[in-house]
């Protein structure tokens, strides 16, 4: 039986969460380059990109704070399905899925920065090509 404690670690406790410095500078070349409405809808994707290539979830050493833009949780994740996916592919997470989210989109965000800049990514249709790693995601 899941405790109240790790219960709410797993449905979230935060309200906001955000960008890395460096994740809100690269969030805005990539608004700049593709047809993003806003720096929210590459965090979206930035989290989804993370968790398919299987970024770490965990914070580098280099992270920095969470102190670029800011956004309302239910902004990011309207329907919760960002947390859902993150759970059903990491159900060992035993914390807050929205601190990894939050983690998820800064990293996803540099990540993908990095690659436009390398030409790997010319446009959002290379999204969707199989992952980098060459690994198939687990069922």
């Amino acid at each position: 039986m899941m405790t109240q404690s790790a219960n709410t670690a797993r449905t979230g406790g935060r309200v906001n969460i955000a960008f890395t410095a460096a994740a809100e500078q690269a969030a805005r070349r990539l608004v700049e380059r593709f047809p993003f409405a806003s720096p929210l809808d590459v965090a979206r994707v930035g989290a989804a990109y993370a968790l398919r290539e299987r970024l770490p979830l965990t914070r580098p050493g280099d992270f920095g704070a969470a102190n670029g833009s800011n956004y309302n949780v239910g902004s990011v994740d309207p329907q919760g399905e960002l947390r859902d996916l993150l759970l059903a592919l990491h159900p060992e997470i035993d914390e807050d899925p929205y601190r990894i989210i939050e983690t998820l989109m800064s990293v996803g965000a540099i990540e993908l920065d990095k690659r436009v800049a390398a030409g790997q990514i010319l446009s959002l249709r290379d999204l969707i090509t199989p992952p980098a790693t060459g690994r198939a995601i687990p069922a």
